[in-house]
């Protein structure tokens, strides 16, 4: 790693003080980390980046290498990922940003978190972080930023970055961050109740010959102070016991474990504004539950869905038992509706096939009488054009052969009553003395005409009269 970079992105702090148990394989500290604007890593922090940096502690390991040699803690290595993790920043850093008078006489704030410190895993080493030097390391291809002068100074001014690591380091280092350190639940009791005794810390000012505390209390004050109060017995006299220990607090109570009985409960408390002191005002026994993510998050429905508590919550679970209810009731009349409807829909279906089955026999039907139609058809033309035939014979020997080629060619524009009244007019029209008796009177008889042999027959007929 280039070393300017490696400058921007180390930042050494020391750490003091005794280690206070979390549980059988936990250790729970608190570290002071970072103030905002210049240090003497010539860096600047901004309020912009902090607010940014700070978003990136959740699960930052506390790492180290430790030299069983030495019985020590070493530098950074050549690389980030040498040595092991000996703790890690919990989900919920119980972040705050807390003044501290540095050992320079200067007053400052610092950007403060919890640590959980792997003590039943790595005995000695975890153990031995408390009273070494630390490092806060950020990850370098998160770093963003300029040299800028400020003060006449040239300083690195981030704008973006993100936590990689607290390293553990040896002896020999000074903290980039002067009050910078990992301290206890153990020093933060101790160093209230030494900052109350602090004229200079609090700014007491004398107002009518009284004291008075001009300050506000903040998370990481509400939370040594309900410590001190749920444990009356940690001093010398009463070799330090421990009753509870805190592990969340809130705006009225605090959650707190009872070592006794193994209990959660609650630690309901109020603020006194005038003197910025805090009084228990009850206990109430409170359940912490072991969920995976799904059940968390139907709890946290649930919750939500519940103006944000637990309390009567199997109210509203008999009300979603409920609307279960009612909408299977629902569901199972409308799987009714569906049911008579499907019925309803086979029976249509089947009408519907057979309306389709007599549809096609009624086509077939038709299609058959349509042939026979027209076969009946071609029969009846065929029948009448022998009849036309025959009219048109009849007039053979008394009409011009063109003329009856004429008729023959138009025979199917005339019926045959028309075409034998045709013929019959066209016979007057060639020959107009047919119907003149020349012997003397001859009256035509209303007979039917003759045709072919039969005509000449009957012309013979009259002339041997």
């Amino acid at each position: 790693m280039d070393k300017e970079k490696e400058k921007l992105t180390t930042f050494s702090l020391s750490v003091y003080g005794e280690i206070a148990n979390y549980n059988e394989v936990l250790s729970k500290g608190r570290c002071r980390i970072f103030y905002k604007g210049a240090n003497r890593n010539r860096t600047f922090i901004t309020e912009e980046f902090a607010a940014k940096l700070v978003e990136t502690l959740p699960y930052t390991p506390v790492k180290g290498i430790f030299d069983n040699v030495k019985d020590d803690y070493t530098d950074h290595g050549r690389e980030r990922y040498e040595g092991r993790i000996y703790g890690i920043v919990p989900e919920n850093p119980n972040f705050a940003w807390e003044k501290h008078l540095d050992a320079d006489g200067i007053e400052r704030e610092y950007a403060c978190t919890d640590v959980f410190l792997f003590t039943g895993l790595y005995k000695q080493e975890a153990f031995d972080i408390i009273g070494k030097s630390q490092s806060m390391e950020l990850y370098v291809d998160s770093i963003e930023g300029e040299w800028q002068y400020i003060n006449g100074k040239k300083f690195f001014v981030f704008t973006e970055g993100r936590f990689l690591g607290l390293q553990a380091l040896g002896e020999d280092y000074e903290p980039c961050f002067e009050g910078a350190s990992f301290y206890t639940l153990v020093d933060s009791v101790k160093n209230l109740m030494a900052d109350l005794e602090n004229n200079d810390i609090f700014q007491k000012q004398n107002l009518g010959g009284e004291k008075h505390m001009n300050f506000k209390l903040s998370d990481n004050q509400k939370y040594n102070m309900i410590w001190t109060l749920l444990n009356p017995r940690f001093n010398e006299e009463n070799d330090y016991i421990m009753d509870y220990a805190v592990c969340d607090v809130y705006d009225a109570y605090a959650v707190v474990f009872k070592f006794e009985s193994g209990d959660y409960e609650r630690a309901y408390y109020t603020k006194n504004d005038e003197t910025d002191s805090l009084t228990i005002d009850k206990m109430e026994g409170c359940y912490i539950v072991d969920v995976n993510e799904e059940e968390k998050r139907a709890l946290e429905v649930l919750h939500v869905m519940n103006n944000n508590t637990y309390e009567k919550i199997d109210e509203v679970v008999t009300g979603l038992q409920q609307e279960v209810e009612s909408f299977n009731s629902k569901i199972e009349e409308n799987d009714t509706t569906i049911a008579t409807l499907q019925q309803d829909k086979e029976k249509l279906e089947s009408d519907l096939q057979e309306t389709q089955e007599n549809y096609t026999a009624a086509l077939e039907k038709i299609d058959t009488l349509n042939s026979e139609n027209e076969s009946l058809n071609e029969f009846k033309a065929a029948t009448e054009l022998k009849e036309k035939e025959a009219v048109i014979e009849k007039y053979t020997t008394l009409l011009e052969e063109d003329t009856i080629a004429d008729f023959k060619e138009k025979i199917n524009e005339f019926t045959k009553e028309e075409l034998d009244k045709e013929m019959a007019f066209a016979l007057v029209q060639t020959k107009s003395t047919i119907f003149t008796n020349n012997d003397g009177g001859f009256i035509p008889k209303d007979e039917p005409g003759l045709t072919g042999i039969e005509a000449i027959l009957e012309r013979q007929k009259n002339k041997t009269k």
